[in-house]
């Protein structure tokens, strides 16, 4: 891309900015390209209907109207917050801006910004050479969670975080990413349960059987023992965040409580969204399994190659960390993030040369690509409530002399 068309892109983006996703996705490839679909995310954040517990973050800006820097790190060192990136930019906007919007702004940016750096990592600068199941493929990874997690951003944000370090380590081996690892507890304290990762990558490198022990070892941990383990965690740690979380997410009574509020969501969802929520579950417990199956059966063929069994490797540890999760309410956020760097994981497979000629790898994304994109389709129509009529038709200059 040229100055001039950088310079045409831009003016088209202050004018109109929902262009930029054309834009940006024609020049995917680009820096320029990427950086003008994560400025739409930036403007989707200003926009935004407060949904979901974007209504939480928006009372706990007013909130925090009155609250010092100084008194955040205070609640961190006793672990009274769990989640202090977004209490910390809560702060800083509000010394400058009144209205939560910008504060939305900023995380809809961030949110965007490892989003897309990530899905660039899986396409390696080349998703415009693909050929037709490949863009089909591409854009079904590019939707899987584009739009659909951001009325739960916090910890979204934080396990793209997690993403994107690991992605980058796969493709750098540059340890710098396995210790920006540690900043994870700081964008949302249930996170911790993610430095497992570095730990195990610095100990056992790139030996297959290990992590695949862990695998096995999680999956028959069993959730009394997974819940009995966070119980006596959270009774080292009362009177602090860690025993909030699990008194509301692992404790019987807890998980009672959420598990009668998800039955009477369930009642109230129409047809589309049981249809997509049946889409997820074929995705996340069948498709993703039969993958990594089936690259672990024809490893030497499909994965011959040191980098994609360290790839391989970091996505059986996301495996394990989802099968302890999944013992306690709201887990399957961890199994989410584990299917997108798997989804992730099999885009890359499919891009090799050697993948091409193998019937039964080709048989499967023949099923799974279409699912997948469709799937994905849904997601973003089902997240259609965030949105204003604004972001289709205005632009920032509007809103801003609008909010203010």
């Amino acid at each position: 891309m040229n100055k001039q068309s950088r310079v045409y892109a831009i003016s088209f983006f202050l004018i109109w900015p929902l262009s930029a996703l054309m834009i940006g996705l024609k020049s995917f490839n680009s820096k320029f390209g990427r950086n003008l679909i994560i400025a739409l995310y930036a403007f989707l954040g200003f926009t935004a209907i407060s949904i979901g517990d974007l209504e939480r973050y928006e009372e706990e800006y007013y909130s925090h109207q009155g609250t010092t820097i100084r008194d955040l790190f205070v609640e961190l060192i006793s672990l009274q917050t769990g989640k202090f990136y977004n209490s910390f930019i809560s702060i800083i906007c509000g010394l400058f801006f009144e209205s939560h919007h910008f504060y939305f702004l900023f995380l809809f940016l961030v949110y965007g910004y490892f989003y897309i750096n990530t899905i660039n990592l899986f396409t390696n600068n080349n998703y415009l050479k693909l050929e037709k199941r490949g863009l089909i493929f591409f854009f079904g990874v590019l939707l899987f969670l584009l739009v659909r997690p951001l009325p739960n951003i916090a910890f979204y944000t934080g396990g793209i975080f997690v993403v994107f370090n690991m992605v980058s380590y796969y493709k750098t081996d540059n340890k710098r990413y396995l210790y920006l690892l540690f900043l994870a507890p700081l964008l949302h304290i249930g996170l911790s349960i993610y430095l497992i990762l570095p730990i195990f990558l610095l100990l056992f490198k790139n030996r297959t059987s290990y992590y695949l022990i862990f695998v096995l070892l999680t999956f028959s941990a069993g959730k009394t023992n997974v819940v009995s383990a966070l119980g006596a965690l959270s009774e080292s740690n009362s009177g602090t965040i860690i025993q909030s979380k699990f008194d509301d997410y692992a404790s019987d009574e807890g998980q009672a409580r959420l598990n009668e509020n998800y039955a009477g969501l369930s009642n109230s969802r129409n047809g589309s969204l049981r249809t997509y929520l049946v889409l997820q579950d074929v995705i996340l417990y069948g498709f993703v399994p039969i993958a990594l199956l089936l690259l672990f059966i024809k490893r030497e063929i499909l994965l011959g190659e040191e980098k994609l069994k360290k790839f391989f490797n970091i996505v059986l540890l996301f495996s394990g960390i989802s099968n302890l999760m999944m013992n306690i309410s709201q887990g399957v956020r961890f199994y989410v993030l584990f299917s997108f760097i798997s989804i992730g994981f099999i885009f890359t497979v499919s891009n090799q040369t050697i993948s091409k000629s193998n019937k039964l790898f080709n048989v499967y994304l023949n099923c799974f690509i279409p699912i997948l994109f469709l799937y994905g389709l849904m997601g973003a129509y089902a997240t259609n409530v965030l949105f204003r009529i604004q972001f289709f038709i205005s632009n920032f200059f509007i809103e801003f002399f609008t909010i203010s």
